[in-house]
């Protein structure tokens, strides 16, 4: 008898335990949401987001109220009117701004952060971690469909890896997907948490003294560049007593004009131009770098401003010239440093590429100097082609992470503000979640992403990805502003397999247009190359039949997806119009890619430019001759329809100061004067028949970048084609221009 009273009451027990653990069962529940009538407006708004989410979820809208009874079920958003009781060995002081924690006792919930992002952040690390829901992009997301919502004991306790967690994506501006992903470098609104704002955002130099008002009367503020002081496309004067007494009155005047701001701007122009005048370049030379003057200059404001207001932050950037810290001068206590990692390689994570030494030395360095003071700007797309593969994703998922174990307590990753840029809103996703805790693994990120994301088509995306990475070896090095001519992952085999997993992917998609629509922008960059491969020359993947086609649909995804730039200068490189121009002159362009060449000869001294060797004065297709270093050399056939681009890099392997040779014959049926366009890289010498028409010694890299005219002769004429070699890029393109 009393083993089975045991039993009954044990039943009684957990049949208690188990109601007291769900906090919706089929649909109903005895709950209610808590917010204090005191509680400021982000934690008003999280309490909506809560109610909305568990509606979503489970069909049942939980009740907001601002009383709460002592037997009532109660879900706690926010520290105010919690009783003591479930407050238990927690200091709310203690929290963060952005730090939180989610407590359940098995009965009562409590959600509830530091001010002022604290419990809204808790409430998205709740509803994503604890209950599923995921925000992919402005259009995908993941809500659980559940009619019961368990409620387990709980001890949540987090706060993110980094205070600022910014980024540039046009995918990633949208406000609720900014608020649900935890970016606080975007701007949100005070009522919506508000964000971690730096003002102005970057590179304020002119901002500081402008050279619109000053430049004109005191040319000595502003950069002496060879002798010559300049108010454009330059620097300040740092040693200058009245630029620091001028930029110091504008940042006190930025402090009073915008409270909300965390921290102020100090920065260099982006460019050159720094200031050459005898007190600046003494400084520097002093301090082994030109960081040396822009450090005293930055210290001297931050001294004054830790006076009148000593819990404001100044930042300056390590950035181009400045990247080298100086030999002796700190930053004051109240300057951040945000150092920039660009000239490096992409393909590879910072602490696995010999390219990426440099940069290590150089963070580790800061790291010392800046005291916990160090953010990062690292560069996670190309630049000069948003649209081109960029194969960089084993990089940033272990970045991250690398910056969060070497203290940096800042990271801004720059992507493509003009929209439509390769995989932009899934690098924004994940990137996202690792900045808020990058023990994560990001592989497993991307597949969540893509499976969710892509659904029916996931497997053929996610097969692109894969065919692209796994072309990243170990020698292969990613410069942020690569060409495509200048990677190993899209030639024709590469390209041409990823046409099929499209086209795979699109008849995954079937008749679903919103699925539709985002294979079609992952398809974008690939149609992107094609086009580029065609406006350089090439024929192999889009042909002169195929081509008003392509560019039609290229369009229409421009349109469709309101991008506005295709590189980050929009007035140039990044222009839609001239690109679009750039395949228009193509389909009217005949590029000449089949060559007879021969090299290397020697350029020692850059002489090769105009010494004369054989292949200016005599042609035997069976001789050899002595090239650099005796090597010997014979004239050898080349062709690659796949780009104008006659690359001597590829051919004879890379080099530098030398010259090589392209030989072949232009037939006509009668006489004709010929326009030819030209692009070098380095210097160019053109002979039409023996008589040179063309002598350019300076690179103009691209197709068309020179037009001459030239009267050819009925019958074989013969062109030659000498180019030097002075560092890095090597090759021309040679085209007839149309009537």
């Amino acid at each position: 008898m009393t083993r089975l009273l045991f039993l009954l009451t044990l039943i009684i027990f957990l049949s208690a335990c188990s109601q007291d653990n769900v906090l919706v069962k089929d649909g109903h529940s005895d709950y209610k949401i808590f917010v204090s009538d005191k509680a400021d407006a982000p934690e008003k708004y999280a309490a909506g987001e809560l109610q909305t989410y568990l509606y979503k979820i489970s069909g049942c809208k939980l009740e907001i109220v601002h009383q709460a009874g002592e037997k009532d079920k109660i879900i706690y958003v926010g520290f105010k009117g919690v009783p003591s009781s479930v407050l238990e060995h927690l200091t709310p002081a203690d929290f963060g701004n952005e730090e939180y924690i989610i407590r359940s006792d098995g009965k009562n919930l409590l959600i509830a952060g530091g001010e002022t992002r604290g419990t809204l952040y808790g409430v998205i690390g709740y509803l994503s971690d604890h209950l599923g829901c995921r925000w992919y992009t402005k259009e995908v997301s993941k809500i659980p469909s559940e009619s019961t919502i368990p409620l387990p004991r709980i001890e949540d306790r987090q706060k993110p890896a980094f205070e600022y967690r910014g980024m540039d994506w046009r995918e990633s501006l949208d406000t609720a997907w900014v608020i649900h992903n935890r970016v606080n470098g975007m701007r949100v609104g005070d009522s919506l948490g508000g964000s971690y704002i730096t003002y102005p955002f970057v590179h304020t130099f002119y901002k500081l003294v402008s050279p619109e008002k000053y430049f004109h009367s005191h040319p000595e503020y502003f950069s002496e560049v060879n002798g010559k002081r300049i108010g454009k496309d330059g620097q300040l004067c740092l040693t200058n007593p009245d630029v620091v007494k001028i930029a110091m009155a504008t940042v006190f005047d930025w402090i009073r004009t915008h409270p909300e701001a965390n921290v102020f701007s100090i920065d260099q122009n982006d460019g050159g131009g720094y200031c050459e005048c005898k007190n600046c370049r003494a400084l520097d030379e002093k301090e082994g770098s030109h960081a040396g003057t822009l450090l005293a200059f930055v210290n001297r404001i931050a001294d004054t401003v830790a006076k009148v207001y000593p819990k404001i932050k100044l930042q300056t950037l390590a950035y181009d010239y400045t990247v080298v810290p100086p030999e002796h001068i700190r930053p004051a206590d109240n300057v951040m440093i945000r150092l920039c990692h660009y000239d490096y390689c992409a393909a590879h994570p910072i602490a696995r590429c010999s390219e990426n030494k440099p940069f290590l030395h150089q963070l580790e360095e800061w790291k010392q100097i800046a005291k916990g003071r160090l953010t990062i700007w690292d560069y996670y797309t190309d630049f000069r082609n948003y649209l081109m593969p960029f194969p960089n994703f084993s990089s940033f998922s272990h970045d991250v992470k690398f910056y969060a174990d070497n203290g940096v307590k800042g990271l801004f990753a720059e992507g493509d503000a003009e929209g439509g840029g390769e995989f932009a809103a899934l690098r924004s996703w994940v990137i996202a979640q690792l900045m808020w805790r990058p023990d994560q693994d990001a592989q497993h990120l991307i597949d969540e992403y893509v499976n969710n994301v892509y659904g029916k088509a996931a497997s053929y995306i996610a097969a692109y990805i894969k065919l692209l990475h796994d072309q990243v070896k170990p020698d292969t090095h990613l410069s942020i502003w690569a060409e495509p001519d200048e990677v190993n992952y899209l030639d024709q085999p590469i390209i041409h397999k990823a046409d099929s997993l499209f086209a795979l992917a699109r008849k995954a998609a079937d008749e679903d247009t919103a699925l539709s629509a985002r294979v079609d922008l992952a398809y974008l960059p690939v149609l992107w190359t094609k086009l580029y491969a065609f406006s350089q020359g090439g024929t192999a993947y889009i042909n002169k039949e195929e081509w008003p086609a392509a560019l039609s649909r290229f369009n229409y995804f421009i349109n469709r997806y309101h991008i506005t730039g295709l590189g980050a200068d929009t007035r140039t490189y990044g222009s839609i119009e001239k690109f679009l121009e750039k395949v228009r002159v193509a389909a009217v362009t005949k590029f000449y890619t089949d060559w007879l060449v021969i090299g290397p000869f020697d350029n020692t001294d850059h002489k090769g430019h105009v010494k004369i060797y054989p292949p200016e004065h005599e042609f035997d297709s069976a001789r050899t001759y002595a090239g650099v270093k005796g090597k010997k050399i014979n004239w050898q056939a080349y062709h690659n329809n796949t780009t104008g681009y006659i690359d001597f890099n590829k051919i004879f392997g890379p080099s530098e100061n030398v010259v090589a040779y392209a030989r072949r014959i232009i037939t006509l049926p009668e006489a004709e004067t010929m326009k030819f366009g030209v692009g070098n890289n380095d210097g160019i010498r053109i002979w039409i028949n023996g008589k040179l028409v063309f002598d350019q010694a300076d690179a103009a890299i691209g197709p068309n970048q020179h037009f001459f005219t030239a009267r050819l002769n009925k019958g074989g004429n013969t062109i030659l084609i000498k180019v030097d070699q002075l560092g890095h890029g090597w090759g021309f393109y040679f085209a007839a221009m149309s009537h």
